[in-house]
């Protein structure tokens, strides 16, 4: 009874409560509304406050982020410098300090500091990690072609002159990459061997190919111009040597020296951006040897020399017999008392300086240029060697097969005898030359024979 009196009392005081309520809202409705109006300003009010409080905090967050993300640029840009950077110092190969004759030993592996590279075509020049390597696609024919020019040379000059074929690779075909092989032109490898194999039995040939690829991790080749540097040059010369059978010389030997921030003509002739600047490393003995040379007829003697240091950077690859000319002559007191032809091209500057360091008398031979009877000449010099060097590209030119032909085939000789029959001309085009000051001997290794002139890259 108690129990239900509570229960009562709890449902008659929720009842009072409800009505009171009720009557409040009837009663003040315009004050509810008043109310309602009063409580939507200030909600406003404090929306737009806590959204400026919002914007003026997140002003200082928003200039903060962005002063991080261009730090945050400005170290990525200076670390992919740094990476470009590393990359060419991996890329500038060793000159070494001491000769290793390793020709028993496996060829190396070609070191690729970047396996997921695969290099671009820039104005028909393949690039490769700051590199530039030329195409070649010499086949068999054209293997077979520059043979049996060697060989016919051999014919016409007679049993009495030795001649040696010196076939030499270009960058491409020594350390590239095995990820190309297939890819980017044909093997040079298979090239030169399809040519030593072609001669005549009686013509010598020296195949560079192992010697170079043993040291293919060495700094052989440029990296903006299209030659092959004096370490390159050497390891050729050292091949010729077995062949010929002599000792070479010591390269730790030789005195050294070098031209710095050298770009060549991947660079200057192609326009080939962001090529890894060269050095130029020259070798020469520590006695002098009398040099001079001479016209496209072989007259007009100037005193000239192997080194011809008087070169900047911008020309260092011309500190090599300063460059192409017809024919230069050296005589050497200490060599080993033997006279030599060199038929060469622009390859053959590198190569030559060793063949004076070591011959008694060495006859520099350009055949583009030089308009005269070998056989007549090496007769009347007493020369009983011939050594004739291309490199592979050059091998495959037909300027230089035809040039090659024509020494030996009495065409050059009628060029001479109609020029010599015409001296009046020959002195008039000479005074005009001295007035203008195109003769200044110190500005010669400004006339580049090698591709100017002739519209001949080699």
């Amino acid at each position: 009874m108690k129990g239900k009196s509570i229960v009562s009392i709890i449902l008659l005081s929720a009842m009072l409560c409800t009505t009171v309520l009720t009557g409040c809202g009837e009663n003040n409705e315009g004050e509810k509304e008043e109310s309602s109006k009063k409580a939507s300003v200030v909600s406003k009010v404090s929306k737009a406050s806590e959204a400026s409080k919002e914007q003026k905090a997140s002003k200082p967050v928003s200039q903060a982020s962005t002063a991080k993300k261009k730090e945050e640029k400005k170290k990525e840009e200076s670390k992919a410098e740094s990476s470009e950077e590393e990359v060419k110092t991996i890329e500038l190969k060793p000159v070494p300090t001491k000769i290793v004759d390793d020709d028993n030993l496996p060829i190396p592996e070609i070191k690729d500091p970047t396996p997921d590279n695969w290099g671009e075509d820039i104005n028909n020049i393949f690039v490769y990690n700051g590199v530039a390597y030329e195409h070649f696609y010499g086949d068999e024919y054209m293997a077979q072609e520059y043979s049996d020019v060697v060989s016919y040379i051999k014919k016409q000059l007679g049993k009495n002159i030795t001649v040696y074929n010196v076939i030499v690779p270009t960058h491409m075909g020594v350390d590239l990459p095995e990820k190309f092989e297939g890819q980017v032109g044909t093997s040079q490898k298979d090239y030169m061997h399809k040519v030593v194999t072609s001669y005549t039995e009686d013509v010598i040939g020296v195949d560079t190919f192992d010697k170079m690829a043993h040291h293919r991790n060495e700094y052989l080749y440029f990296n903006s111009d299209h030659h092959w540097t004096s370490l390159g040059a050497y390891y050729a010369y050292r091949a010729f040597a077995q062949k010929a059978g002599f000792q070479p010389l010591d390269l730790m030997k030789l005195k050294t020296d070098k031209y710095e921030n050298f770009y060549g003509t991947f660079t200057t002739t192609y326009g080939v951006p962001d090529l890894i600047p060269d050095t130029v490393h020259y070798y020469y003995p520590d006695y002098d040897i009398e040099c001079q040379k001479f016209d496209e007829y072989g007259n007009d003697p100037w005193d000239w020399q192997i080194m011809n240091t008087y070169v900047d950077s911008d020309n260092a690859s011309f500190v090599f017999l300063g460059g192409d000319y017809p024919l230069i002559v050296s005589k050497n007191p200490k060599g080993n008392g033997k006279k030599v032809a060199v038929m060469k091209e622009s390859f053959g500057n590198f190569f030559s300086p060793y063949i004076c360091y070591t011959y008694g008398e060495t006859h520099i031979i350009d055949p583009r240029h030089l308009h005269i009877d070998l056989k007549s000449y090496l007769e009347k010099n007493g020369i009983t060697e011939v050594i004739i060097i291309n490199n592979v590209m050059a091998s495959a030119s037909q300027i230089i097969l035809d040039a090659m032909r024509d020494m030996v085939s009495g065409a050059n000789a009628v060029v001479e005898e109609v020029s010599n029959n015409d001296e009046e001309s020959e002195d008039t085009t000479n005074e005009s030359s001295d007035e203008n000051g195109e003769n200044n001997q110190d500005n010669d290794y400004n006339n580049d024979y090698d591709y100017v002139d002739n519209n001949d890259y080699y």
